[in-house]
């Protein structure tokens, strides 16, 4: 029984080292320069006059530019279904001081920055000499189902790919409900002058995508159509063998398509 008990005790601690709980005992690991310093996948506007500006693309990345005035630390975390809080995970981060000078993760940590990963969030938390510049990092987010916490109160936009588009109910949504869309160029910017709390939600489609979603509601539809006449035959033809054996069939049922 001793033996046993040791065994599964092992199990349980395989499955919390493959699920990275020594991780969350050990506060949740370090945030690399190396990860810090990565060349982000495509230039950070830090021209934007949101204060907090995201940018999709359909290689399933973000970025995003956010304002920071005189907060001294930024807290990112994202809610999980089953254990509270984690700690947000980005890499290539850039910090631009209010005289538009920028410098990376590792020079913004030698300059006093300081940035902290805990078991449950990762802090970002800034010099005094930084008040008023903005913050950029980047991150894994689809545009299908893009999800953002409001870690900053104030104005935000999501600007998406060339060729999607929120505008068709049910494949596309956007909440907070209060917003407007722009066009960009090529692109749709979602914007909302007010975010202060909760999350930004953005299921967008490409136009084309919308063919695709036809056919596959034709086609549920027919399926539908023909399982039901089959089934129906199915019965008729259950009643036709009771009749023809003798048993009693109630012929006012018939209508119903029910025995």
């Amino acid at each position: 029984m001793n033996r046993r008990f040791a065994l599964a005790l092992a199990a349980i601690a395989l499955l919390a080292v493959s699920a990275g709980c020594l991780g969350y005992a050990t506060g949740g690991g370090e945030v690399t320069n190396e990860t810090l310093d990565a060349e982000p996948p495509r230039e950070y506007d830090f021209d934007t006059d949101r204060d907090a500006a995201f940018d999709l693309s359909t290689d399933a990345t973000y970025t995003v530019v956010y304002a920071i005035g005189d907060r001294e630390e930024l807290r990112l975390y994202e809610p999980t279904p089953y254990s509270g809080d984690e700690p947000m995970a980005f890499e290539a981060l850039r910090y631009q001081y209010p005289d538009g000078e920028v410098v990376n993760g590792s020079e913004f940590r030698a300059r006093g920055g300081e940035i902290e990963r805990t078991t449950d969030e990762t802090w970002i938390r800034f010099a005094d000499d930084m008040a008023g510049g903005r913050l950029a990092f980047a991150g894994d987010g689809s545009p299908r189902r893009f999800t953002m916490r409001a870690y900053v109160e104030g104005s935000y936009a999501v600007t998406l790919p060339p060729g999607f588009s929120t505008d068709a109910p049910v494949v596309g949504h956007v909440s907070p409900r209060d917003h407007a869309v722009e066009t960009v160029g090529d692109r749709d910017r979602i914007v909302w002058d007010e975010v202060t709390s909760g999350s930004v939600v953005v299921q967008s489609y490409r136009e084309g995508d919308l063919l695709v979603f036809g056919v596959i509601l034709v086609v549920a539809v027919v399926a539908a159509v023909a399982g039901t006449l089959y089934f129906r035959r199915q019965l008729e033809a259950l009643r036709d063998r009771r009749r023809d054996l003798g048993l009693r069939v109630n012929e006012d049922d018939d209508d119903d398509g029910w025995l």
